[in-house]
């Protein structure tokens, strides 16, 4: 994805640029620290009149996080659900503090205890021929952040008639339990990764806040979310995912129409589709900033990334006293930018 960004940055040479991205996961730091992140930061930063937009994630519904604070010497339960009827593979991962150490024991839907997870190892599951049905990995100061991460990735439940005793069931609730060993903040942040075909999640009560994307955490994107344009009073899409980030910073920077949006269909010569999500939100923010760069090119005007989020901000439809974790500093507004644009040229 980078190289391809990359390729057009470097294709539009000294011209206008602005880049969409409609794609996302859930796992990762959400500290805008990953490679992936750092490398967007860096085109866009590279030169003026230039610009990537990012689909904010579809998961503010899903329970995909969960967040808490482990104390000194004591416990904190995580149940992670995976319904009966969820055959896929599912992946877990628990951020938390370089100056803090857990130990996470794993227990089964059955009650069985996996064993202890220290800080700095790793643990697997075989099956009866060797094959691996669980990977654990507690990996200590990540090197894009220095923070700690617990990675669980499970194979799929492995139902044999013939060999009963050997079966790998994942469906049930897992209990992650964390243990503080040595606790300056204790807060941990745990995200399940993105799963269209049998999405597992937290158990009740569900903490929906920094349900953001895994690469929507960038210092330099401009990240969208969505809200319904076709119904009354434009209410927020009810899978548009919320920020902040985790490291508090505000994502999305702005929303806009992502509900029962039409658009052309790949594949086909004229037809064309109507989906929601905020990848479809996140294109009507890529065409407002290629109004906005035409602009300003028209006027010999270059606009560094920091102008183009100002714009945004200050041309957005508020709807709330400053910035709201899911509609960003408001909806978009595409005639107020280029007015915001036209203030920034010469007096005559």
């Amino acid at each position: 994805m980078l190289e391809a960004l990359q390729f057009i940055s470097q294709t539009a040479g000294d011209s206008p640029c602005v880049m969409n991205v409609s794609l996302g996961t859930n796992g990762g730091a959400h500290d805008g620290k990953s490679l992936v992140e750092t490398g967007i930061d860096t085109i866009v930063h590279a030169k003026s009149n230039r610009a990537i937009v990012l689909a904010a994630s579809n998961s503010y519904a899903d329970g995909i996080h969960a967040s808490g604070t482990v104390k000194q010497g004591e416990t904190f339960d995580l149940n992670w659900i995976v319904e009966s009827h969820d055959f896929t593979f599912n992946e877990l991962e628990l951020w938390y503090d370089k100056k803090d150490e857990f130990s996470c024991e794993i227990i089964t839907p059955q009650g069985k205890s996996l064993g202890e997870l220290k800080l700095g190892t790793n643990h697997q599951i075989l099956g009866p021929h060797n094959e691996i049905l669980a990977f654990m990995a507690h990996r200590k100061n990540d090197p894009n952040n220095g923070d700690h991460v617990i990675n669980i990735f499970m194979e799929r439940s492995q139902m044999n008639s013939l060999d009963p005793e050997h079966n790998w069931v994942t469906v049930g609730k897992w209990m992650i339990r964390l243990k503080g060993l040595r606790i300056e903040s204790g807060k941990f942040h745990a995200w399940i990764e993105r799963d269209d075909a049998a999405q597992s999640h937290f158990d009740a009560p569900l903490d929906n806040s920094h349900t953001i994307g895994s690469i929507s955490c960038g210092m330099k994107s401009v990240v969208v979310g969505s809200y319904d344009a076709k119904a009354p009073d434009t209410p927020l899409s009810f899978f548009s995912s919320s920020g902040p980030t985790r490291d508090g910073r505000q994502k999305p920077e702005i929303s806009a129409p992502g509900h029962r949006v039409s658009a052309a269909a790949s594949g086909t010569e004229t037809g064309h589709i109507q989906m929601s999500g905020t990848s479809m939100a996140a294109p009507a923010v890529t065409g407002v900033i290629a109004l906005m760069l035409a602009e300003a090119h028209a006027h010999g005007l270059k606009l560094s990334s920091d102008e183009i989020h100002e714009i945004l901000r200050a041309s957005a439809r508020p709807m709330a006293n400053g910035w709201h974790d899911r509609y960003g500093y408001g909806r978009i507004d595409a005639s107020e930018a280029i007015k915001k644009v036209e203030a920034l040229l010469p007096v005559r």
